[in-house]
């Protein structure tokens, strides 16, 4: 058994010595006050989940859909509930629905399992998806069926960012834990994904010059 008891001096010691003081210099000190609060903000000390590099141009197998990421581009595009032209990041999709079933491109459906990289190291859904389908718009997918989908994310007037990072989440057909009847299904709080692509972000086209009136 180990003991706590304090170990005496040696034969011939003065005495217990005072233990030595560990002396940090200040600059390591001044380092670690810089970098902790950076770790913070980055998702602290916590292992980042690997999830598997993508490139963009080549499906992914999501289960319920498979996904082609194509490019990320900030654009202008009509904001839900008809609040106007608001500017985005728009992330162009090839989604086709491989189930036997109509589903969303929205919420329950496609939106669920996209997400991008924020700053704070969360993964964020995006504001809208919109689709089209044979040449009309749509918000559903259909079983079979190639839809050009557009994942997009509110910005602000001044962002402005040179990259984006994109998570892919995939959906496992099974029951519940209180449902037993089988259906596809998602779990938005793992962090484990079936891909994840970095894309360069395309700057919107400069605004065209207006003729001066003479």
């Amino acid at each position: 058994m180990q003991t706590t008891a304090p170990v005496p001096p040696p034969p011939g010691g003065r005495g217990h010595r005072r233990p030595r003081r560990l002396l940090v210099p200040v600059s390591v000190v001044c380092a670690l006050a810089v970098l902790v609060p950076g770790l913070w903000l980055a998702g602290g000390f916590e292992e980042v989940p690997q999830e598997p590099e993508r490139a963009p141009g080549k499906p992914v197998d999501l289960g319920l859909f498979t996904v082609t990421v194509q490019d990320a581009r900030i654009g202008l595009a009509t904001a839900a509930f008809g609040s106007g032209k608001q500017r985005f990041l728009i992330v162009r999709l090839r989604v086709v629905n491989t189930g036997k079933e109509t589903a969303s491109l929205g919420f329950g459906g496609l939106s669920d399992g996209v997400a991008a990289r924020a700053r704070t190291g969360k993964w964020v859904k995006p504001d809208q998806v919109e689709g089209v389908a044979a040449g009309a718009k749509t918000d559903t997918t259909q079983p079979g069926l190639p839809v050009d989908a557009s994942a997009m994310w509110k910005m602000g007037p001044a962002d402005a960012p040179r990259q984006f990072t994109i998570g892919l989440r995939k959906w496992e057909y099974d029951h519940g834990f209180t449902d037993a009847s089988y259906r596809w299904r998602i779990d938005q709080e793992d962090d484990a994904l079936a891909g994840r692509l970095t894309l360069p972000v395309a700057a919107p086209p400069a605004p065209r010059p207006t003729a001066s009136r003479r």
